[in-house]
């Protein structure tokens, strides 16, 4: 998504009503221009229903939102928070630490890409289409969810967080300049949406191995066999987006038992392979912190289930060293580091 620049506006905010005014940019185009991302034949088109002419600045306004902390209770936790954008839109922690030094149940995951997503967290849960999510790019998002949580931000009456908001200035005008000054759930909901969803990253090796197929190494190339191949990955992580559409959720043998049942069963959400790399520790639980012992779990580890995902039943999946190396190698080829500085994600408050 291309989010394009007109001219810039600096407008100013408080952090909290004692605290000294800080400075940050906000972009308004004078024009509102957006072009479908670019796709390849395995990402599915977007329809031309969902965007919005007004995508860019709705988007930067996401962008305010996204890093400010007084959308938490107590005014300490922002999106950022848990969702760090040098490592890659996560955090790098098993469980992350919410609003009142409470750990959240589960690892979170990273946001980049969510625009060719179907389902969202580790549930595999999708939100009703609502007046905001309809007008915006894809798939609703439910993005208030981690707002209310009780461990995680907390304000768990929305109607309380848009009376908040609807007090601070800053607000007031941005929320002036593109919903005639209505703050409600549904734009706050829409503009955070857009936001997240202009997160793509597109900027690999993998992507330059798309244009030019000898930019891999003998290893690399190898590993990309071995995915598309032998190791079974391409099952459940398909196309350039590495992800399956329509396998949403799946059962990988993690347990015999499992204590957290996710969307029941065992059924935890099929996440991106993007930056992969970056975004350890692994699965719903961060009970890996490597990718090497990700790798082992899938040659020596997966456990009998009677809910065990089809591609993994009565699957034998023989890797030897020099070919787990080739694999991880690989998906190495997914990090996109341009997306871990690009300033059009980053904080806008300086």
């Amino acid at each position: 998504m291309i989010l394009v620049i007109g001219f810039v506006t600096l407008i100013r905010c408080s952090v909290d009503d004692s605290s000294e005014v800080n400075q940050f940019v906000f972009e308004v185009p004078d024009y509102f221009q957006i072009e479908q991302p670019e796709t390849s034949n395995t990402f599915e088109r977007l329809d031309d229903e969902f965007f919005l002419p007004r995508a860019d600045t709705v988007a930067a306004l996401g962008r305010v939102l996204f890093y400010d902390k007084r959308l938490s209770k107590n005014n300490s936790i922002s999106c950022e928070s848990c969702h760090i954008q040098r490592k890659a839109f996560c955090d790098n922690e098993q469980f992350s630490m919410g609003l009142q030094n409470g750990l959240t149940p589960r690892n979170s995951m990273s946001l980049i890409n969510s625009i060719y997503q179907r389902r969202f967290f580790w549930e595999g849960e999708r939100e009703q289409f609502s007046a905001a999510s309809s007008q915006a790019f894809g798939w609703p998002i439910p993005v208030l969810n981690p707002v209310s949580n009780h461990i995680e931000m907390g304000m768990d009456d929305t109607a309380e967080l848009v009376e908040k908001l609807s007090e601070i200035e800053l607000y007031q005008d941005l929320f002036g300049k593109l919903y005639g000054g209505v703050i409600n759930e549904n734009n706050i909901s829409q503009a955070l949406q857009v936001f997240l969803q202009s997160i793509i990253s597109k900027n690999s090796r993998y992507d330059e191995a798309l244009e030019n197929p000898n930019t891999f190494t003998y290893k690399e190339k190898l590993g990309q066999e071995l995915f598309n191949g032998k190791a079974l990955c391409i099952d459940c992580h398909k196309g350039d987006s590495f992800i399956s559409t329509w396998r949403n959720t799946a059962n990988i043998g993690l347990d015999e038992e499992y204590v957290d049942q996710g969307a029941g069963d065992g059924h935890f959400k099929v996440p991106t392979l993007r930056n992969i790399a970056l975004t350890g520790p692994y699965m719903h639980d961060g009970r890996f912190e490597t990718l090497e012992e990700v790798v082992n779990h899938y040659t020596d580890g997966i456990q009998e289930h009677p809910q065990l995902d089809w591609s993994l039943d009565n699957q034998d999946i023989n890797l030897d060293s020099e070919e787990k190396e080739a694999l991880i190698a690989f998906l190495n080829t997914l990090t996109d580091y341009s997306l871990l500085t690009d300033d059009r994600f980053s904080n806008p408050f300086r």
